[in-house]
């Protein structure tokens, strides 16, 4: 297991423009998945890089949700991952898909050679809310009427928000999540997947569960990433007789009060369409409940590769599905034939 540098975490995830997914803890997820995490410092910044083995010695390389640096640093750190793709023996391509704009991070992906690839992240856009200066009250004030009417039901019909820690209320929440999942009809992995997750993040301090309460029984959820000084919405799941109590509202508010009092600046509402206006978009519900709270339609810059073995990485994009398809093949085997 790759050890991370000394005050990693401090600069990668809590620090300024820092991210979950660039963390130790986040190394270590994927370390016990078949990565092998690489902790590097590009031009002064921080780069959590992941490698996946390829079929005939090749390596894929994904830097999740980073590099993290000073836009000011960004030209001189892409060129220095760039350099070190080049230098990595087998390395077909090196992707990084930092949570930046396109004005903030474009012109310095295309002049150290990246282009625009196939996104491993879902989400491409989202609402920013800012939480400086602001008290509870004027956030409330903000709010859409509506919202601002629904936010305050859960409580009226007796309901109750608390802090999930064990893992009786990881289940509970990943039974809700899997639940909305199927309405919803987005893809949830296995519970023990998401156990793993959560529970290494909650450990390491860079996430927070919530459960809303009515009749003594969970029915709705939420987790928040402290990514930096943004709190980001990364999860929110709630069953039919939480929607009946608009827990789901309540709780959202009490994650955005909680975010300020923890003293993040900006909160993050997580993924919306890419086009806020395309009503087929599946995301175009969650985008109508979170647009109530107010919040910036914010897009990111997307995935962009640099690729030092073009020919190489060719000939793996065409045999990349096959490869794929064999790979689910022998893990159904292994099942006994179920999924």
């Amino acid at each position: 297991m790759s050890e991370a540098p000394a005050g990693w975490d401090d600069a990668a995830a809590r620090g300024p423009g820092g991210h979950v997914m660039q963390s130790s803890a986040w190394a270590a997820i994927r370390e016990g998945q078949g990565w092998t995490a690489e902790f590097l410092r590009p031009a002064g910044a921080h780069a959590l890089v992941l490698w996946r083995p390829l079929p005939g010695g090749g390596r894929f390389g994904y830097c999740p949700r980073g590099p993290v640096a000073a836009t000011g640093q960004l030209p001189d750190v892409f060129g220095a991952l760039a350099a070190h793709a080049k230098a990595t023996p087998g390395a077909l391509v090196l992707k990084v898909d930092p949570e930046r704009t396109a004005d903030e991070a474009g012109p310095a992906l295309t002049a150290a050679g990246f282009r625009r690839g196939p996104d491993i992240q879902p989400v491409v856009a989202t609402l920013e809310e800012s939480l400086l200066d602001r008290t509870d009250d004027e956030l409330l004030a903000s709010l859409d009427k509506d919202t601002r009417w629904s936010v305050r039901q859960p409580q009226k019909r007796g309901g109750a928000v608390y802090q999930g820690t064990t893992d009786d209320d990881l289940g509970a929440f990943y039974d809700l999540y899997a639940l909305t999942g199927r309405r919803a009809g987005f893809i949830t992995r296995t519970a023990a997947y998401y156990r793993t997750v959560w529970r290494t993040l909650l450990e390491a301090d860079l996430a927070t569960l919530w459960l809303a309460d009515h009749e003594g029984r969970p029915v709705a959820g939420a987790m928040t990433w402290h990514c930096g000084d943004r709190e980001v919405y990364q999860y929110g799941a709630t069953n039919d007789a939480g929607r009946k109590v608009y827990a789901a509202y309540g709780l959202l508010w009490r994650c955005i009060v909680e975010a300020r009092a923890r003293g993040a600046r900006t909160f993050d509402f997580g993924g919306i369409p890419a086009d806020p206006a395309d009503a087929d978009d599946p995301m175009h519900g969650p985008y109508l409940f979170k647009k109530g709270f107010g919040g910036t339609v914010t897009h990111w810059v997307g995935a962009h590769d640099t690729v030092p073995r073009p020919l190489a990485y060719r000939a793996f994009l065409l045999l990349e599905p096959a490869y794929t398809r064999a790979l689910q093949l022998v893990r159904r085997r292994g099942r006994g034939g179920g999924e």
